[in-house]
């Protein structure tokens, strides 16, 4: 299969790239080894603002009675947050897919790897492009420090997935947007 353009990665960058370029009348092919949207939609600033969003409002609830309002049993309600979350993230991924369908970009989902100028290897089948887009996104950071492999040592990954954990406190080493959300 020939393309103009192949672009590795289906984050921000890759997929905006894509659906340009599909626009414009330019044959696309966009490679995802995970889900569309890369970190920022699946793993960082949208999960991580929609858990916050939730953790705001549980906190003007409690603080309530200031305005002359009493609410009684408030609490968090971890699976239900981390629910809300998985919904938009998912919804959000399947505008990315649409986005995709409208500027016909074929998608194919895998890992990607360039084996030659110009093609790209991905489940078995060899793709050519005249164009390669490398919009492969990025990974937690383990920093060098003794203990940082024990138990109890999470990455924001371990922490966005699944139903979300529960602590009493909790230091977070690294001030980037997703530490600091």
């Amino acid at each position: 299969m020939k393309y103009d353009i192949a672009v590795i990665g289906a984050g921000p960058g890759g997929y905006t790239a894509a659906a340009k370029a599909g626009r414009l009348g330019r044959s696309v092919v966009l490679f995802e080894k995970s889900h569309l949207g890369g970190t920022c939609l699946n793993r960082g600033c949208i999960p991580t603002k929609a858990l916050l969003h939730s953790a705001e409002l549980l906190g003007e609830i409690k603080d309530a009675g200031r305005f002359g309002i009493r609410v009684s049993d408030v609490a968090a309600d971890q699976k239900a947050m981390h629910q809300r979350k998985n919904e938009i993230v998912e919804s959000l991924r399947g505008a990315i897919g649409k986005l995709m369908k409208a500027a016909k970009v074929e998608v194919v989902q895998g890992a990607a790897q360039i084996t030659a100028p110009g093609v790209i290897s991905c489940n078995g089948t060899e793709y050519e492009a005249e164009h390669i887009i490398v919009a492969a996104g990025s990974k937690p950071a383990m920093p060098p420090i003794p203990g940082s492999d024990s138990n109890g040592v999470y990455t924001s990954n371990d922490l966005l997935e699944g139903e979300g954990k529960e602590f009493k406190s909790l230091v977070i080493i690294g001030g980037g947007v997703i530490g600091v959300e």
